[in-house]
């Protein structure tokens, strides 16, 4: 079990808006008051306690796409919503707390190793449905998604991106860099006047630190401060616009990760927030993955987890049978989880980004 120092915070922008995860008390004192001074429309805060479990497997960015696939299939199964994030090191996934319990027996039951101590009752002070709330809970139980029902557009960014760490011991070198990339964008030099949209995912816990960004933003940090995998292609990411929350939704993960990773073995990154699904791919891969696109929404299907507790929060902001595989052991980090959608993202915008 992690102590009250441990910490995950993750900032997403793509097209259409912005999502923010982090501590829930860093989200009520440094996000919402700003956002609420500025006026920030189509702010949404939804209900609930999210945790995050933390994704261990030996078979590294190779394996992603098939592990995604994997890891969603019980849970879409066993209609629990679930947001799902990428990184260079590891994947997280976030589950709302009352469903946590049930979640590890669902991955129990389908062979993914969760540490002992929170198989013997560490996480008993986590609160969970009573058995006496099991019909209304039922009454009210999710269903596998049709996304038909709420996709409103698919956008597919030309954008040449790149998936990388950070290195913790040169900290000084990039946290201007990623400061600017992410708060002060318009200060960030654009080599192609013809993106005017752009993808950015960084992700920072008390172990490791990822971002996915333009080749051209992560050509200007220091070779010493970044590590990648040398030779690698450049990445595209494939941006599916929902109408209203996905946190209340269960499956899209599975439904969309199966026909790409399973049915036609590309692989890929994913990366939930709270209204869009972005799929990242091989540049290679790309013409490929585009072309299964239509087939995610015809598909009648729906869609070793290494637990960690951090006590976070989410803020969103919107603009214009399981084959053999590696499974860690599972830890767990406490979490809160509140999600905010924004309406719009100034690029002079000062947040404080835990870095």
């Amino acid at each position: 079990m992690f102590d009250r120092n441990d910490y995950f915070f993750s900032f997403t922008e793509n097209a259409y808006g912005i999502s923010i995860v982090a501590n829930e008390k860093t989200i009520e004192r440094d996000f919402l008051p700003a956002l609420e001074a500025a006026n920030c429309p189509d702010l949404d805060v939804p209900n609930g306690v999210f945790r995050v479990l933390q994704v261990d497997d030996e078979g590294g960015q190779e394996l992603s796409g098939k592990r995604i696939s994997e890891i969603s299939e019980p849970l879409a199964e066993g209609r629990f919503s679930i947001l799902y994030i990428s990184t260079y090191q590891t994947d997280f996934v976030l589950v709302s707390e009352p469903k946590l319990y049930k979640v590890m027996q669902a991955l129990r039951q389908c062979g993914f190793e969760i540490d002992q101590e929170y198989q013997n009752g560490e996480y008993s002070n986590i609160p969970f449905i009573l058995e006496g709330d099991e019909d209304q809970e039922e009454s009210r139980s999710l269903s596998p998604v049709d996304p038909t029902q709420f996709l409103l557009d698919i956008n597919v960014l030309a954008n040449d991106l790149q998936c990388v760490g950070l290195n913790r011991h040169h900290r000084s070198s990039w946290v201007h860099t990623v400061l600017k990339t992410l708060c002060f964008s318009d200060l960030v030099p654009n080599r192609n006047d013809t993106l005017h949209k752009r993808f950015c995912s960084f992700v920072n816990t008390n172990d490791d630190i990822s971002l996915i960004a333009d080749t051209h933003i992560l050509d200007t940090f220091d070779e010493c401060s970044l590590m990648k995998d040398q030779g690698a292609p450049g990445l595209r990411v494939i941006q599916v616009h929902f109408s209203g929350s996905n946190i209340e939704r269960c499956g899209i993960v599975r439904h969309i990760s199966k026909p790409l990773s399973i049915e036609a073995h590309i692989n890929m990154f994913y990366l939930s927030t709270f209204m869009t699904a972005n799929i990242i791919v091989s540049a290679d891969d790309e013409q490929q993955s585009k072309e299964r696109i239509p087939s995610l929404y015809k598909s009648d299907e729906m869609p070793s987890v290494d637990t960690k507790f951090h006590e976070n929060a989410i803020i969103n902001g919107s603009q214009d049978p399981l084959s053999p595989i590696n499974k860690e052991t599972s830890s767990f980090a406490k979490n809160t989880a509140l999600s905010v959608d924004v309406g719009s993202k100034s690029g002079s915008e000062d947040k404080n980004i835990p870095l």
